[in-house]
């Protein structure tokens, strides 16, 4: 017998069949609704992920099944190693640590950044391994597409496996004017570069004309390559390659890198709302499978090395991670707490994440700036509390001071205010000592030299000695706001005896009375 539908009936089957349609659709992540209607978990009106809320753990029984299976996009870097070591290599291995906690870790291989976060915005990838420098300009962009993700893990801080390196004749950043320099663009060799010329005394002129004539690569390793043929001035490259490069180059040196600009580059991981939302789970044991990789490494390196050497297609032979590994320090549970560090606070991946903003927008890459507390979720890792060590595993930094002679790295001419003949400083002026204060706080393997100057009117004694007040005061306000110590910073007045201009002119008073903040590295790092 013929069944008649009438008009509603129909209506009735045609939203039926969108509504699949449309569940089909996101759940393979072709569209992304749950992001432009709410979803089912901790999101907002908005889409986005309330990360202010307790995250919410689903029972085993409960659990989506899916959820055992995590897809992690990751480049060839030895950063990673704790991640492959976990899992036994890029696929996950029977007995492994991430096997025996039940979840199947697919490592992809995508060295290409832009296409990095491309698979994670396709749902090729539920978890993506990038830089906190890189990731502000990626948050950025998917927040545009309307696309939600977070930081929730540290991987490692880079120590001395990223620099800078010059020709002959080269011995500061402020030598890198009219050069020529080789970098791969929209890396962190890219904000390695930008950010130690912003921190110097080089003009905004200058450090434009650095950039529009640089010589621009796809990888990190293109630049040292072209700086051994000697192709280019400078290059900004990563070890073995960078050391490797200044061996074949006669009379050429590291300028700086990231043993002394220790807190600027750092790998983290960055998960979709998405799958973080379907699978919180899943989350956490990524992140403790991780740290246990840490711990095994520190435990059994010899181990370690021989296993990343095994793993066809990571191309990074047992001898070459062994070298590599001593040029970062890979992140353990203090360090994922000290970075992060509690909302509001003025952390290192805020920091990073501020500084790294400032240089997209200024490239016009992105724009608009973000709350850097709005692009992470430190969520994941309050379940592991206990689980493993608080206490820090970094040695504190003895600071001595530079031998005489010594050259700085750079050299920054700031415009201090004070108060009419006194070592006030102005409402904005802080700002500018705000500037110098998160540029110690990234290169921490730093002795500052704070030299105050005043021009040439008045009494020449009166004159040194307000200097030296100013230039204690700077000191002072860096101590107290951010905890730097005393031994690190030397406070020198040198009145009018150091001019850089004429002082018969209102203009060349004015730049003489100045702050120079002399930046040495470390001789006890």
């Amino acid at each position: 017998m013929a069944v008649k539908i009438e008009k509603g009936g129909w209506f009735l089957i045609f939203l039926i069949g969108l509504g699949l349609v449309g569940y089909s659709l996101d759940k393979y992540g072709i569209v992304n609704l749950r992001g432009k209607f709410g979803s089912r978990s901790d999101t907002t009106p908005g889409g986005s992920v309330d990360t202010s809320k307790p995250l919410v753990l689903p029972v085993a029984a409960a659990a989506d099944s899916n959820c055992n299976n995590v897809r992690v996009r990751v480049n060839i870097w030895v950063g990673c190693a704790a991640g492959l070591v976990a899992n036994g290599g890029l696929d996950t291995a029977g007995g492994s640590i991430y096997d025996k906690k039940g979840l199947k870790v697919s490592f992809k291989i995508v060295d290409d950044w832009t296409e990095g976060a491309a698979a994670l915005a396709t749902n090729n990838v539920d978890v993506m391994l990038t830089t906190a420098d890189v990731w502000a300009k990626d948050y950025a962009q998917l927040q545009d597409k309307g696309f939600g993700s977070h930081a929730f893990f540290m991987v490692d801080w880079s120590r001395g496996a990223d620099g800078v390196i010059g020709k002959q004749g080269i011995n500061s950043i402020e030598g890198l004017a009219g050069k020529t320099v080789a970098f791969a663009p929209y890396t962190p060799s890219h904000f390695l570069l930008w950010n130690g010329l912003k921190s110097s005394g080089l003009s905004t002129d200058q450090r434009r004309e650095i950039f529009s004539k640089a010589v621009h690569t796809k990888d990190g390793i293109e630049p040292a390559t072209l700086f051994a043929q000697q192709k280019v001035d400078a290059a900004v490259a990563w070890d073995p390659d960078m050391s490797d490069a200044v061996t074949k180059r006669s009379g050429s040196k590291k300028i700086y890198d990231t043993r002394i600009a220790n807190r600027l580059i750092a790998d983290i991981l960055v998960v979709s709302d998405r799958f973080a939302s379907r699978c919180p789970q899943a989350v956490v044991k990524l992140a403790e499978g991780w740290l246990e990789g840490v711990e095994f490494i520190k435990a059994q390196p010899n181990r370690a090395y021989t296993l990343i050497g095994t793993i066809k297609d990571f191309n990074i032979p047992e001898d070459l991670a062994k070298s590599m590994l001593g040029g970062v320090k890979l992140a353990d549970y203090a360090d994922n707490k000290s970075f992060f560090g509690t909302r509001g606070a003025d952390s290192d991946y805020n920091n990073i994440f501020k500084m790294a903003q400032e240089m997209y927008r200024e490239e016009r890459v992105i724009k608009r700036n973000s709350d850097p507390e709005s692009s992470v979720d430190r969520r994941f890792l309050d379940p592991l509390s206990g689980k493993f060590s608080s206490a820090s595993s970094e040695t504190p930094i003895e600071y001595k001071e530079p031998s005489k002679g010594a050259v700085p790295i750079a050299t920054q001419r700031r415009s201090i205010y004070f108060e009419t003949n006194s070592a006030k400083m102005g409402l904005d002026s802080r700002a500018v000592v705000d500037e110098i204060g998160s540029f110690m706080k990234a290169y921490e393997n730093t002795v500052v030299d704070i030299d105050g100057n005043t021009d040439a009117s008045g009494s020449h004694a009166h004159n040194v000695q307000l200097s030296r007040e100013r230039a204690e005061a700077v000191k002072q306000y860096l101590v107290e706001k951010y905890r730097f110590p005393t031994t690190r910073m030397r406070t020198v007045g040198n009145g009018p005896d150091r001019p850089v201009a004429d002082n018969s002119s209102p203009e060349g008073r004015e730049k003489n009375r100045r702050t120079d903040i002399k930046v040495y590295p470390n001789p006890a790092g």
